[in-house]
């Protein structure tokens, strides 16, 4: 029976001397560290000065006053930036003469650059349905959105903040609200009415 396990232990691998735990066991903090620098030894770097050192590329090509230009801190960390959140701000005006154009507006939201819809050439069942379907995009990155004159919309992603300032001699236009007559008419007097008058008197 003993045979058999023998065997298996063979065939496994489990009767294998185990050579490389016993050298290690007996070397010393030193010894290893000088077998394991002999391995791998590399070609030694000539040690420089850090004043005289070369920036790093990374550093080179970074813009005065970025924080990696400044602090000399790699950007290599997991942190992407966005698009547009440290630059220029840019309008995109668009003229657009079909619905087909209107992913072009919502690719531009999504670059965050603000967006100027002059919906005057269009048909206005299109225009509308073009309007709609920016406003959803809009709506769906948290932007703002903004009727400017007739059939001008803007668009702005959520980093851009929209606020109107009152002209002088200029008033907004208010929506206008249908007239309703209110006057009332006096209710007619019943028969009876004056015949109570009279025996009142």
């Amino acid at each position: 029976m003993s045979n058999i396990f023998t065997k298996l232990r063979d065939f496994v691998g489990f009767n294998e001397p185990m050579d490389y735990e016993y050298e290690y066991d007996e070397m010393d903090g030193d010894e290893y560290q000088n077998l394991y620098q002999q391995e791998h030894a590399q070609p030694a770097a000539p040690q420089e000065d850090a004043r005289t050192r070369r920036p790093s590329r990374l550093r080179e090509r970074a813009p005065l006053g970025t924080e990696i230009g400044s602090m000399g801190v790699s950007p290599m960390g997991n942190v992407i930036g966005m698009p547009g959140v440290n630059g220029v701000s840019e309008v995109v005006v668009m003229e657009p003469r079909s619905f087909e154009e209107m992913p072009q507006a919502i690719q531009a939201l999504r670059e965050r650059k603000s967006v100027v819809l002059n919906l005057t050439i269009m048909d206005p069942d299109q225009a509308q349905r073009a309007v709609d379907f920016v406003a959803g995009g809009t709506y769906a990155i948290d932007g703002h959105q903004e009727r400017i004159g007739e059939s001008i919309f803007l668009f702005t992603p959520s980093c851009v903040q929209v606020s109107t300032q009152g002209v002088p001699g200029y008033e907004a236009p208010q929506p206008q609200q249908p007239q309703v007559r209110t006057t009332r008419q006096a209710a007619p007097t019943p028969a009876w009415a004056s015949e109570q008058m009279r025996m009142a008197q």
